[in-house]
């Protein structure tokens, strides 16, 4: 048996509000917790609602702004990623609705003592309309904080595409922006791709930094896009094993059936070293798969004959993020159909009895979008 040490994860609750950290060592204990997210600019506070609009140096207060132009409006801040490394928690909160101040924030724990702190924009309040909208980042080896802008506004009846999509990294140790490169048009279905982009992850040598290859998933328009940064080059895949399961539609969570057809949601690479696999798995989909990273590398020609279906996990066993610890070949799952985590040991056949739920609540856990595994 293997023992679960270190546990981080962030919930979002189904009304938007209550976004909940937990940390654990065999027992969840809880980080932080927000009714409502505010946020610090440089000592200018933000924990409620107000009619202003921020400009470069000042705060204007304008009487009865519309919600369009509203510098912030807080029940609409809802974030949807989390990642932790050294003294530093990075937030990110997509540009779903107005109202939304930073996208990309962080909380320094060396000075957030509070349960609730505020975010903090990242890497400072000047930066901040230089990103549009991100919903996840990724960290690697070389000290780099990896995400995808979507440069899309999702505000139902205003979406508004700002800025082509683009792949950045910042080096977390300086905050200076390494690399920016928008995305190649060729790799965009349609419009609603933006959209989908909202999960990457990394794979890189940790003596390799400059080759490293980071692996977009797409969910509206059910493909992978790779980029190459060696290469400076981006090429997608498209399979139908990136496709929403139709049996797995219409589970409930909270009350609420769920009824989205998300593709491709997560990407878990195993050890570094020898032949790498990517597991993968639709959110709206029971199946799990796994390709050799190779493939991914090559341009995804051999694909169809490479790709492995490696199981079913079960009812109820719609997941968002996955995460794979290499030492103990354990697989964990961000399992939004039944409120908890599941677990899976790839040495073992992908079959229902061989996945266990080893955390579940109804309550705390109601809807995970985020999860850090260490073991």
């Amino acid at each position: 048996m293997f023992k679960i040490n270190y546990v981080l994860l962030i919930f979002v609750l189904s009304n938007c509000v209550n976004c909940n950290v937990y940390i654990g060592n065999g027992k969840m204990k809880q980080l932080y917790a927000w009714k409502q997210l505010g946020y610090d600019f440089n000592g200018t506070k933000y924990i409620k609602d107000a009619d202003r609009i921020r400009s470069p140096g000042a705060i204007h207060f304008v009487q009865e702004l519309g919600d369009s132009e509203k510098f912030f409006i807080q029940y609409n801040n809802v974030p949807t990623g989390i990642k932790f490394v050294g003294d530093l928690l990075f937030l990110t909160v997509p540009r779903r609705r107005f109202g939304i101040p930073s996208t990309l924030n962080y909380i320094d724990r060396r000075h957030s003592k509070k349960l609730d702190p505020l975010l903090k924009p990242y890497p400072n309040p000047e930066a901040v309309s230089s990103l549009t909208s991100v919903y996840r980042t990724a960290i690697d080896s070389c000290a780099r904080l990896w995400m995808v802008d979507t440069g899309l506004l999702e505000v139902p009846g205003a979406r508004r595409q700002v800025k082509p999509p683009a792949i950045l990294a910042y080096n977390w140790l300086t905050h200076k922006l390494d690399f920016r490169y928008e995305l190649d048009p060729k790799v965009l279905v349609n419009e609603r791709t933006p959209g989908g982009l909202t999960s990457l992850t990394i794979d890189v040598e940790p003596t390799a930094c400059g080759e490293a290859h980071a692996y977009i998933t797409d969910l509206a328009t059910n493909g992978l896009i790779v980029f190459s940064l060696g290469a400076r080059a981006f090429w997608r895949i498209d399979h139908p094993s990136f496709v929403h399961g139709e049996k797995a539609l219409n589970f409930t969570v909270a009350g609420n059936v769920i009824s989205w057809k998300d593709g491709l949601f997560s990407i878990a690479l195993s050890d570094v070293g020898g032949k790498r696999l990517a597991y993968y798995h639709p959110m709206v989909s029971t199946h799990e798969y796994a390709i050799d990273t190779a493939v991914l590398k090559n341009g995804g020609a051999d694909f169809d004959k490479e790709y492995k279906v490696l199981g079913s996990r079960g009812p109820l066993s719609q997941s968002g993020i996955h995460s794979h610890h290499a030492a103990s070949s354990v697989l964990f799952y961000a399992n939004v159909a039944r409120d908890g985590i599941v677990c899976w040991n790839t040495k073992k056949p992908l079959v229902e009895e061989n996945v266990a739920l080893i955390v579940q609540d109804r309550e705390k856990l109601l809807y995970i979008t985020a999860d850090k595994f260490t073991i």
